[in-house]
């Protein structure tokens, strides 16, 4: 089990006793720790650096909040990762809402399908160009979840399993039907991206 352990489990031990002496230089040290990948995953789902930053602190505000519940079944990161991945998507619902009451998510980015998944570089989503980016904005919050997650965080499948909390066929699913909602938002919007290569594959699109 040592091997197993969490590397945060000291950090977050201090960080349940708001009354110790050591709570304030631990919970910086997670804040300090984490804050970068926290606004780098908000940003992925939200598109806005002003609302990404707004998740940043929501997400802070809701572990400190609910540290009492969390039961080290999974690792801290994993825990934290899924109340960001929960934060930015309810933001954007609600911005959604109020800019488009009754607005519904567009029915095509969500056809499942479950085609193979070839293999993607660990580099893709860092090389990805304003007009991509713009596209993986245009999908539903939960395939624009696992795209950056798979690709800017690096999870792999069975991380992917923990933090969104769903099997791992279920996230080998997803992941697909990311693609290739992402290659139709490509092909339709963005068709001089496609062309450049010959590439018709959503992963194709990515690299």
């Amino acid at each position: 089990m040592d091997l197993l352990r969490d590397p945060d489990t000291d950090l977050v031990d201090a960080c349940r006793h708001p009354e110790s002496e050591q709570f304030e230089s631990a919970f910086e040290a997670l804040y300090l720790k984490y804050r970068d990948r926290v606004y780098s995953i908000a940003y992925r789902i939200t598109g806005s650096a002003v609302d990404a930053m707004d998740v940043v602190q929501e997400s802070f505000g809701l572990v400190f909040r609910k540290l009492d519940g969390f039961r080290a079944d999974a690792l801290f990161s994993t825990w934290l990762f899924r109340i960001v991945v929960n934060c930015s998507i309810d933001l954007r619902r609600r911005e959604r809402a109020r800019l488009l009451p009754g607005a519904e998510l567009d029915a095509s980015a969500e056809e499942a399908t479950d085609p193979a998944i070839g293999p993607a570089g660990s580099a893709e989503v860092h090389e990805l160009g304003a007009e991509v980016h713009r596209a993986i904005q245009m999908l539903s919050p939960k395939l624009r979840v696992i795209l950056a997650l798979r690709y800017l965080e690096e999870m792999s499948y069975d991380d992917l399993a923990c933090t969104l909390g769903l099997s791992l066929g279920t996230v080998k699913s997803r992941l697909a039907r990311a693609h290739l909602a992402l290659e139709r938002v490509l092909r339709s919007t963005f068709p001089h991206l496609q062309a450049r290569d010959g590439t018709s594959e959503g992963e194709g699109a990515l690299a």
